[in-house]
């Protein structure tokens, strides 16, 4: 298990879709925010479970201040929604607070943890149990994680998973046909490959895409600064796995959502 970064959005969204699913999420919905325990401005009212996962909702990016602060996604996102949404909403425009909300909405909807929602939603009907958060702590087992993961603890369900290659692979293996629409642009990236998504953290470099027309799933993470970011080790892997398949088409260009 190693830490994936921002590949965790896909295990996020993809527990939004068997939320869904099961009725118990409406994507097209307003967010529930008083089910989250959250009080945002009154402008955030109307802005859907979906437009959290397509990155449209108008979030604050703050970058730099999703990293080394105090506390969780839970303390963490409030200081996001103090004012009305921004003015790119209904414009992709890639923010951390979207996916953090989101894991609160799994959290609050199924009644446990994030990790523990992943386990019974994702990894329990593939018979993987190799999941859990940053804010758990370092597991036995777990490939070491420089600068150390106390920095990475505002993210939530943006970022926080700490997950196998074999067990991110699998989980997207066993996706179904109703999971396509949590899982589709602008909240994937997209290539002439497939779809699938990135991470890039100090310390971690991730990719896990869907290619071959979806019958071939890769999941690759590096611990460590080389390749310099998440599209990186895509740029590697997704080419050469495809090459292998005969369906090689030169460097991956990912286009923005």
């Amino acid at each position: 298990p190693m830490v994936v970064a921002s590949v965790g959005k896909l295990l996020t969204a993809l527990q939004v879709a068997r939320l869904e699913q099961a009725g118990l999420v409406d994507v097209d919905a307003p967010v529930a925010w008083d089910r989250i325990g959250v009080t945002p401005h009154p402008a955030w009212l109307d802005v859907s479970v979906r437009e959290l996962l397509t990155h449209t909702s108008g979030m604050p990016v703050v970058r730099r201040s999703w990293f080394g602060g105090d506390g969780d996604c839970r303390s963490f996102l409030p200081t996001l929604l103090t004012a009305p949404p921004q003015a790119h909403r209904g414009r992709w425009t890639y923010s951390n607070g979207n996916y953090c909300a989101l894991g609160l909405l799994v959290e609050s909807t199924t009644g446990v943890h994030l990790a523990a929602a992943a386990q019974g939603l994702l990894l329990d009907v593939i018979g993987a149990d190799g999941v859990h958060l940053i804010t758990q702590g370092a597991q036995p087992g777990d490939v070491a994680h420089e600068p150390g993961l106390a920095r990475l603890s505002r993210l939530g369900g943006a970022g926080t998973y700490v997950i196998s290659t074999d067990d991110m692979a699998a989980v997207l293996a066993a996706r179904n046909d109703r999971d396509a629409d949590a899982l589709r642009r602008p909240g994937v990236f997209t290539d002439q490959y497939g779809w699938g998504h990135t991470g890039t953290v100090d310390g971690a470099k991730a990719c896990a895409w869907v290619l071959d027309g979806g019958r071939t799933v890769v999941a690759a993470t590096v611990a460590g600064s080389v390749p310099g970011t998440g599209g990186g080790v895509c740029d590697r892997i997704v080419p050469s796995v495809a090459a292998d398949l005969g369906i090689g088409a030169g460097v991956p260009d990912r286009s923005p959502p």
